[in-house]
Formats: C-alpha cells, sequence, structure tokens
C-alpha cells in the first residue's frame, strides 16, 4: 500500500465546547460505573383515580435511601379486572450501591417500607 496516496485528516477536539452544550440540557455528561449489582424489584397495587403516578413517586423518593436510583412506571390500567374509579399500577423499583452489595434482607425492608408508607398515605387497596 503506497502510504503517498492515501488520505489523511487532521482536526482539533475542543473538548470544553463540548461540554458546555451539553450543561444547559440538564444530562449527565458522564456518570460513576458501579461494580456492584443492580437490583430491581416491581410493585402492583390498586390505588383511586385521581391520584396520579407522580403523587406515588414523591413518599418513595423522600422515605427511599441513596441508593433507590431509579423509580419508573411500568404499565398504569383501567378496565374490566380492576374495580370502577380504581388504577392498577405496575412500578420499577432499581436499587444499586457504588459502595458495597446490597442484601436481598435490606431491599426487601425498604420495599415492605414503601409499602407501609403507600398504604398509609392513599390508602392502597393491594400491594403486591
Amino acid at each position: 500500500m503506497d502510504l503517498s496516496k492515501t488520505k489523511k485528516y487532521f482536526f482539533e477536539f475542543y473538548f470544553k465546547l463540548l461540554k458546555n452544550e451539553f450543561l444547559p440540557t440538564k444530562l449527565p455528561f458522564s456518570q460513576r460505573y458501579s461494580l456492584y449489582q443492580t437490583i430491581i424489584k416491581d410493585l402492583l397495587f390498586i390505588i383511586n383515580q385521581p391520584i396520579s403516578f407522580d403523587k406515588i413517586q414523591q413518599p418513595i423518593l423522600k422515605n427511599g435511601p441513596k441508593f433507590l436510583i431509579q423509580i419508573k412506571l411500568l404499565d398504569e390500567y383501567r378496565g374490566a379486572s380492576v374495580p370502577e374509579e380504581k388504577t392498577s399500577l405496575s412500578i420499577q423499583l432499581t436499587f444499586q450501591s457504588t459502595k458495597k452489595t446490597l442484601v436481598n434482607k435490606e431491599i426487601k425492608d425498604m420495599v415492605n417500607h414503601f409499602k407501609s408508607v403507600l398504604i398509609d398515605r392513599y390508602n392502597i387497596m393491594a400491594c403486591i
């Protein structure tokens, strides 16, 4: 291969300029990777219709530990298998620590605490 006939490209890369473009979007520019596993737990419950996922999410975030990294709405259902004026919500809780391996008992205790907070605050009919 004759290198004199190959095309060569040179460029300058302004990393600070790129970083400044991402800052206003509030997206994480980088995120620390954890060496410890992620634990995902799903909760399913039936609530009164006027209560939204946002209202449910607030007490979980307030009462959650620092290693509760995500709460996601998986499904919202109203239909024949759910009583009138009620909604079935399925949410997913994601736990991960950057400092230690989480123990199943810890997670189970936290999930039970979330259930009791939601039952007390919103009179939830069922929580699985």
